[in-house]
């Protein structure tokens, strides 16, 4: 079974994406759900169950405590995580699904042959580049592209990697679960992927969450040298 847990918070488009991701799921045969974990103040949870999707109302703030939650309540056997507001193209997903037979986790990669942003400025694309190298080098989380939220896991590995202890609320949760997928020795694959930036809604990252990243890299560097 495969789970695509989608965190929104006000997403205009939410109907027509959920519509799309299951145009993929069908072409892959096998059973899937939906889930939205939602924080929001508009219609969009009424749009979500409108197009098939299950509504979890998220109980706590962050988008990575909305990934969380939705970890936790899915029940394939492949989970799909992905933005709500196109900037993921669903039809990438049956690439993960094929992807994830070798490994535990897959990154939709932006920064190696096939993948690529559109629609980012100087700014926006520093800072991501940024983010990586510290990912990299401080964090010690050797994967391309370590901040993409596309992804697909393995349910088996929150046996080994205990959600409920993963400190990170934000963004930054998508370096944490690496680092600890990787200290545990799952594998972590990659796949190219567009990423086309918002067209709707307005994006969530903001100064704290760019400040959050910092310090978690940094909390990730020290607990790395204490153990060596």
């Amino acid at each position: 079974m495969i789970s695509i847990v989608l965190p929104t918070k006000n997403e205009p488009k939410i109907y027509e994406l959920i519509i799309s991701i299951k145009k993929e799921l069908e072409k892959i045969d096998e059973p899937y759900e939906i889930l939205v974990i939602d924080k929001s103040n508009d219609d969009t949870p009424k749009k979500a169950e409108a197009a098939g999707a299950k509504v979890f109302k998220q109980k706590s703030n962050g988008l990575g405590n909305a990934i969380k939650e939705g970890l936790m309540l899915a029940k394939g056997e492949i989970i799909l995580v992905m933005d709500a507001d196109f900037s993921h193209d669903p039809k990438h997903i049956p690439e993960f699904i094929e992807k994830i037979k070798e490994f535990d986790i897959v990154v939709g990669s932006r920064k190696i042959p096939g993948g690529k942003v559109i629609g980012w400025g100087f700014k926006r694309k520093l800072i991501s580049n940024i983010a990586n190298f510290l990912a990299w080098h401080l964090a010690g989380v050797k994967v391309s592209d370590a901040t993409s939220g596309y992804r697909a896991y393995r349910k088996i590995i929150f046996s080994k990697i205990d959600l409920n202890k993963l400190a990170s609320k934000g963004f930054e949760f998508q370096i944490e679960i690496l680092y600890e997928a990787l200290r545990k020795g799952f594998r972590v694959g990659v796949v190219p992927i567009i990423f086309q930036d918002r067209s709707f809604g307005k994006s969530k990252l903001s100064k704290k969450e760019i400040l959050n990243f910092l310090k978690l890299c940094l909390k990730l560097f020290w607990k790395k040298v204490k153990t060596h």
